[in-house]
């Protein structure tokens, strides 16, 4: 289906650009369309200079937006590329983010705030369609198939899920819908495991007879769905399986059916096609299609994806409110484990545009990738961008269009590039930071690109693909060699090391766990009950006093916590005490040591502070510690020592007498959670961290959101 020349023809009205930087009301916020390929090439479209393969839907929208020539993913692989382009934190700081198992382990965590994260805090419906490639359940090896997943992209935002769990060469070979296989067959309980085969159960190694509709070039000849070899052995799955060719047609017709769904409503969807990874398998009607064979119809085949949610899209009026980003997970590769004539076929077509390497690679081929924006009317039609732009911004981006904030600690690595995006300049982000297969990092800043050294072969012969590894640095001037064919560190010794600093000042680990929430730190017995950061240091006011009476915990790694200002930006550092009274000290940065949160009963729904040597909260073995200064230094009653915090802005209701939380507490219905009528969107430990949903906690203090967005209930169990 091709989009209508609608897209083509939409009036440029820079006005519009002005209202977005004001606060825009639920039917003024734009809904959010990310389309990502998979192995798809910065040479592979038309309108990026393809000429033995046509995409016309894809040249529409760039033809009504802007095409970025300098555009990076954060990995030349799949599930750390994704991983970056979620979270806004860059793959390598996590272990575990290599290429996942059909198997694996949800490695995004709950605690984690994603772009999913950000949209809902304005009320946004959210999904994830098509190849997901992250994990699913909360642990590798344990997946309830046959039942509902423990843990899903459920946990972390996305209210809607329609998923392949891996990719089309990896069992198993079927679609998971909101935590449960599609289309189920009960006859059939499926069996998934990476390290051994099941009895009785043929492989491709085995019975290269039973592979009908695709052979294996390497590897990918274990079990055998559908006449095609795949990685991992699976059992079962009778009616549920997927057929290869209707894979694209399936996460279309989901896509179209969010679409639909949620037309009143802004939304945000996250679309990941499966063209054109491997096993290559369009649909029958795009056979022969192509001079490119399998690969270039699977190329067709996403052309056709994305026209179809274009023309959603328009078919139901959201057109001029809908910002669509199309880019690829990372550079494109030829044979990658199947007989399926790529590099065959591929003649003078060059998927990696002008650069060298490919998929896997440090080279720029493994990361510079497709990258169009369009919003008719907003970003103006038909220009081509050279800035230097990333996929780790997305998250940053989003809560910049949508006017609303990160959480401190969340997307440490994402910056706010918006106005790039949308072409109102040109800006070159200050670098780009890229991952290869085996984990070397490469860093773009300007017109330089440094390779770090790396153990590893420097071509991955069954790919046929460069892989930039080697034992030596890396510098390459890719504004006079974009082909990375001079290695000039040698003869450009400053620019070397600027670079090769600026990496390693990059990798340094970032330790920043700030809260999700903002408290009112009160004395609840004083008439000057809120404590504020005012200029000459902490003072007591009977009403808060915006900002400055706003405070958030940030938790260390051994599980103390400082308390940081809102307006003010300070810490509140631990103090010794002194009697008379002296003010609190603040510093710039957390200081030393943290304060450790104690449950206390006394203070009803509220919970204390304290540090080794200190008391923020009057207790049983530990009273009238005087640690903060309401003016004079003379204070010295029992109310004057009593401290406590309260969330901001939020509604506290108390819940008291619940030893356990249990099904029977908040009780379970499809994939709400409920308490006591009232339908939780989420639940976080104190210090704002987000616990799945399917994994109730232990007894403690947690903060229930509501799906409003606004009601938040501290929880009180003993």
């Amino acid at each position: 289906m091709l989009i209508s020349n609608i897209y083509m023809k939409r009036s440029l009205i820079g006005g519009i650009l002005a209202a977005i930087a004001a606060p825009l009301s639920a039917q003024q916020l734009p809904n959010v369309v990310v389309i990502l390929a998979d192995d798809l090439g910065y040479g592979d479209l038309s309108c990026y200079g393809a000429t033995r393969v046509s995409t016309p839907n894809v040249d529409r929208l760039a033809s009504a937006g802007l095409r970025f020539t300098n555009a990076h993913a954060c990995a030349s692989t799949s599930t750390p590329s994704r991983y970056s382009l979620l979270t806004g934190e860059y793959c390598f700081r996590r272990h575990g983010t290599d290429i996942a198992t059909g198997d694996a382990g949800m490695i995004i965590r709950p605690s984690q705030t994603t772009v999913a994260d950000i949209f809902k805090q304005k009320g946004y419906a959210t999904a994830a369609i098509g190849k997901w490639h992250l994990g699913l359940g909360d642990k590798q090896g344990t997946q309830g198939w046959n039942g509902t997943l423990d843990m899903s992209p459920a946990d972390i935002g996305f209210d809607h899920h329609y998923l392949m769990a891996a990719t089309a060469d990896r069992v198993p070979c079927v679609f998971i819908e909101d935590g449960r296989v599609v289309n189920y067959d009960p006859t059939a309980p499926i069996s998934v495991n990476y390290t051994s085969n099941f009895e009785g159960e043929p492989t491709g190694a085995a019975n290269p007879e039973l592979l009908t509709k695709l052979k294996s070039s390497h590897g990918h000849n274990q079990s055998i769905v559908n006449g095609i070899g795949r990685i991992g052995y699976m059992k079962g799955g009778g009616r549920a399986l997927w057929r290869d060719e209707d894979i694209a047609d399936s996460i279309s017709a989901a896509a179209v059916r969010f679409i639909e769904r949620n037309k009143e409503q802004p939304f945000f969807m996250y679309l990941c096609t499966n063209d054109v990874h491997v096993p290559r398998m369009p649909n029958e009607r795009f056979r022969g299609k192509s001079v490119l064979g399998l690969r270039g119809e699977a190329i067709l085949q996403f052309d056709e994806t994305v026209g179809n949610v274009l023309a959603a899209l328009e078919a139901n009026g959201l057109t001029d409110n809908t910002l669509v980003i199309l880019t690829s997970d990372n550079g494109p590769v030829l044979d990658d484990g199947y007989q399926d004539q790529a590099a065959t076929l591929n003649g003078s077509h060059t998927p990696w545009g002008n650069w060298r390497g490919g998929k896997y690679s440090a080279f720029e081929a493994g990361t510079r990738v497709p990258f169009i924006v369009c919003w008719p009317g907003t970003v103006r039609s038909g220009d081509t961008s050279n800035a230097l732009v990333s996929q780790i911004d997305l998250l940053a981006d989003a809560a910049a269009l949508i006017n609303t904030n990160v959480p401190l600690g969340a997307g440490i690595d994402s910056r706010n590039s918006l106005d790039t995006w949308l072409g109102r300049n040109a800006d070159d982000r200050s670098f780009a930071a890229t991952m290869a297969a085996n984990r070397t990092l490469s860093l773009q800043s300007g017109q330089w690109k440094y390779i770090e050294p790396s153990n590893g072969a420097a071509k991955i012969t069954t790919v046929n693909i460069e892989t930039g590894y080697l034992s030596t640095p890396q510098l390459y001037d890719l504004a006079a060699d974009p082909g990375e064919t001079a290695n000039v560190y040698s003869s450009r010794p400053a620019e070397a090391e600027l670079m090769a600093s600026r990496l390693a000042e990059l990798r340094l680990p970032v330790t920043a766990t700030d809260t999700t929430f903002w408290y009112y730190l009160i004395t609840p017995k004083r008439e000057s009950r809120y404590t504020t950061h005012t200029t000459d240091g902490l003072k007591g006011f009977t009403e808060p006093q915006g900002n400055a009476s706003m405070w958030k915990l940030t938790r260390r790694a051994d599980g103390t916590y400082d308390l940081v200002n809102r307006a003010s930006g300070l810490f509140l550092t631990t103090g010794e005490v002194k009697i008379p009274a002296v003010q609190m000290p603040t510093s710039t940065t957390p200081p030393a040591s943290g304060w450790t949160l104690t449950t206390s009963g006394i203070m009803g729904c509220l919970y204390a502070i304290s540090n080794g040597t200190s008391e923020l909260n009057q207790s049983g073995s530990a009273r009238n510690y005087l640690v903060l200064n309401w003016g004079n230094g003379t204070n010295v009653t029992d109310a004057g020592c009593l401290y406590s915090l309260v969330p901001a802005d939020a509604e506290c209701n108390v819940i008291e007498g619940i030893s356990t939380i249990s099904t029977e507490d908040f009780g379970v219905s499809g994939k709400d959670l409920f308490y006591k009528g009232n339908c939780i969107a989420a639940l976080y430990d104190l210090a704002g961290h987000r616990l799945p949903l399917s994994q109730l906690p232990t007894p403690g203090f947690y903060i229930v959101q509501t799906h409003d967005g606004t009601s938040l209930t501290v929880c009180l169990k003993r």
